[in-house]
């Protein structure tokens, strides 16, 4: 569905951000990119939505180059998941959830019965929840509407770049469990950026771990762990608790 073919970027002072990625993210699939900081996990994910552009390389969705679509519709089929969820402060739940359907000109009323549908699979009570205010929900809670938000437009890939690593061990449990299960329901093809393995081991398909611009492995979190590429490879399954 995604193909990077030999994309590399780097920046005015000659320095190499992402060197010479060439790599495939299937339909459907939980894409992990995972690694130290630094290791251009997160550049790597924004050149989907073209946030960045690479300056060497090319990058293909769904069999097009990305710079031949128009960005914006690029955007609203691409649903986005930051550790900071950005919610309009005097905006509700229901119209923050409602605001991609309503850019693509969604019928109002299918928009309202799919937010309080979708609501009700977060155990977010929609009669309590739809007509708050962001400040009026906790961290967990607004990760949730943020998870809403990105998928309820049916986009054809979700990006998440460290949704939940701001969260308390509990949430962080409870949002992972969550947006696995919303994956295999509703079979989104989604790329996950986390510095952690374990939250890569437990989430992926497969798993690019990354280190100073460059994959170092590719593969499911089975063979990072039974089959490392390196002593690097094996030291960070090791080091960050890389079991299942």
């Amino acid at each position: 569905m995604i193909s990077y073919r030999n994309v590399s970027l780097t920046c005015q002072e000659n320095t190499t951000i992402l060197n010479n990625l060439t790599f495939d993210i299937q339909e459907g699939e939980f894409f992990v990119l995972v690694g130290p900081s630094g290791s251009g996990k997160t550049t790597t994910l924004k050149l989907i939505n073209r946030l960045i552009e690479q300056t060497d390389g090319d990058i293909l969705f769904q069999g097009k180059h990305l710079k031949d679509f128009n960005i914006r519709e690029l955007r609203l089929e691409t649903g986005y998941v930051l550790q900071q969820i950005a919610l309009f402060p005097n905006m509700t739940v229901a119209e923050n959830i409602a605001l991609i359907p309503e850019m693509k000109g969604f019928n109002k009323a299918d928009t309202l019965a799919k937010t309080k549908e979708l609501l009700t699979k977060v155990d977010l009570e929609p009669s309590q929840y739809l007509n708050r205010l962001p400040k009026d929900l906790s961290g967990g809670e607004c990760q949730r509407i943020g998870i809403l938000r990105a998928i309820i437009a049916n986009p054809k890939v979700l990006l998440m770049d460290e949704p939940f690593s701001a969260l308390d061990p509990i949430s962080k449990t409870q949002l992972q469990d969550l947006i696995k299960e919303l994956h295999e329901e509703f079979g989104m093809t989604t790329v996950f950026v986390t510095h952690d393995m374990n939250e890569a081991v437990k989430l992926a398909d497969r798993i690019c771990l990354m280190k100073d611009g460059q994959i170092v492995q590719l593969g499911s979190p089975d063979e990072l762990k039974n089959q490392p590429a390196n002593e690097f490879v094996s030291q960070f399954m090791q080091v960050k608790g890389g079991v299942r």
